[in-house]
């Protein structure tokens, strides 16, 4: 099913690229309209609310990080250290995308920029989910190093990251789901313009 998916949305890239500009277009249907309104209203919903859960992952991890550094020692300490130093970034990049989700006017996208933005989201999240996949790795690197060396500062640090990428790549993989669903939900819509150019959103 995914694979489907994946080959059909890259057929309408495809078209869109070979396509005269401005021929994605969206039927007159009012009908149609509003439902392309509303698709691309729940994308911004379902982005805004993951943007306030890793905003929110960050706090958590940042307080107690906090705490923990001046509660625990040794491994322990590290691994609190590494929590609330790891989830800095995640504040900035949560908050920026939370901004950005916030501030958006999905009321006012076309069939081709919502097309754009579904896409451009869903690489994003790919890209991200595999850099998690790097930071399982390197958490286990250091882990298995702080063992061979008996350094309880890398076992921390190891633990920490292994730990966080462990989340990210839960939480990216379930947006990279839920917006390649609403996607093609999008792309399911979509059929050849009747001038034979370009694409349209059919109704119903």
């Amino acid at each position: 099913m995914a694979s489907a998916r994946l080959v059909r949305s890259c057929c309408v890239l495809v078209l869109l690229f070979f396509a005269m500009p401005g021929v994605a277009q969206e039927t007159s249907a009012p009908d149609a309209k509003a439902w392309l309104a509303e698709h691309n209203a729940e994308a911004v919903r379902v982005n805004q609310t993951a943007m306030g859960i890793l905003f929110g992952w960050a706090v958590l991890n940042i307080g107690t990080g906090v705490a923990g550094h001046f509660a625990s020692e040794g491994e322990t300490r590290a691994f609190f250290q590494a929590n609330a130093a790891w989830n800095v970034v995640n504040l900035v990049i949560a908050g920026l995308g939370y901004h950005g989700q916030a501030t958006a006017d999905p009321a006012s996208w076309d069939l081709a920029r919502s097309l754009a933005e579904g896409q451009r989201m869903e690489k994003l999240l790919l890209f991200n989910a595999g850099l998690d996949v790097g930071y399982i790795a390197f958490g286990g690197f250091l882990w298995e190093r702080g063992m061979r060396k008996d350094s309880e500062r890398l076992r921390g640090w190891g633990k920490s990251v292994l730990m966080q990428g462990a989340f990210l790549l839960v939480f990216d993989g379930v947006l990279t789901f839920l917006n390649a669903k609403l996607n093609g939900q999008l792309t399911a819509r979509l059929v050849p313009a009747p001038d034979g150019v370009g694409l349209m959103l059919t109704w119903p």
